[in-house]
């Protein structure tokens, strides 16, 4: 087994191997398993909508017409949400079962579509499928927790579910859960974990003998307001410090703006002060570590 380096050592291997522009653990290329539901409900949807908007053209009565948007209310299910009206109740200020389950909204909203939108049979694949793909984001959530297990994985870290078995074992990582809660993990280890807010849970504890790691990890592609707020906590977890040396904080960063925050290329002043204060908190807390995807693997590979 190599020696460990320390944790400038990973710095630099995180900014001399930089992420890759694709990253496979945040693509999501391949087609709805579920499609062919999508564009049936859809169908479904559209053809109703016909149906009463040519029943109020025909100036229907009223008790007719409300049976057809009871109906529509009934097929509006989790297959609709890609459907172009499901898209417009979103643009209405409001969701799907909410209005699904509010028949009078439910009129006001179809009665603006009609008004506002065009309404025709067709319902393309394509169509379906491009309103699957721009919710991708939001599917993200868990990649970089998920991407973490399986690099550590290769390097035989077990994850377990229980405080028996994380005690018990050499070399494992555990999520942050209820079971794994921060109270517990405070009490169970020792841990001060004192975040600006207490009850902030991180995402993994990883165990390598008699060491622990505490890992938070995230993925930017672009800068901006939302972004500086979590590089922020980033750089606050690797400021915390504990009197046990043994524990280590882990700040975990990955997509292509990890390669803006520690390259070399300049910047803005915010972009400035937040490299210098990364650097600052690692050259305190030698325990600590700001890593990418190489510099992850470096950190574990021999271990």
């Amino acid at each position: 087994m190599k020696k460990s380096q320390d944790n400038l050592f990973y710095f630099d291997v995180s900014k001399n191997n930089p992420e890759k522009i694709l990253d496979k653990f945040y693509v999501f290329d391949e087609k709805n398993l579920h499609l062919g539901e999508y564009i049936s409900n859809t169908k479904d949807v559209k053809n109703i909508l016909i149906t009463i908007r040519t029943l109020q053209t025909k100036n229907e009565n009223e008790e007719v017409v409300d049976k057809y948007f009871l109906e529509l209310s009934r097929i509006m299910n989790k297959f609709s949400n890609c459907s172009e009206f499901a898209c417009f109740i979103n643009a209405c200020d409001s969701f799907l079962d909410y209005a699904k389950n509010d028949i009078a909204l439910l009129k006001k909203i179809t009665n603006l579509y009609f008004e506002k939108r065009v309404l025709n049979e067709t319902v393309p694949e394509e169509w379906i499928q491009a309103i699957i793909d721009s919710n991708a984001p939001a599917k993200k959530g868990k990649c970089g927790e998920n991407k973490l297990l399986w690099i550590l994985g290769k390097s035989g870290f077990a994850e377990v579910f229980g405080w028996e078995d994380f005690l018990k074992k050499q070399k494992c990582v555990a999520k942050f859960s209820s079971i794994f809660s921060i109270k517990d993990v405070r009490k169970r280890l020792g841990i001060k974990l004192a975040t600006k807010k207490q009850d902030k849970k991180l995402d993994l504890i990883i165990k390598f003998e008699n060491r622990i790691y505490i890992c938070e990890a995230k993925h930017l592609n672009t800068g901006g307001g939302g972004q500086d707020k979590q590089i922020s906590e980033l750089i606050e977890i690797v400021s915390l410090k504990e009197k046990n040396k043994n524990i280590s904080y882990i700040s975990f960063l990955d997509g292509v703006y990890s390669n803006i925050i520690i390259g070399g290329a300049d910047g803005g002043g915010k972009l400035i002060k937040q490299r210098q204060e990364i650097k600052k908190y690692l050259k305190k807390n030698l325990s600590n570590f700001w890593v990418n995807t190489a510099g992850f693997v470096a950190l574990f590979e021999n271990k």
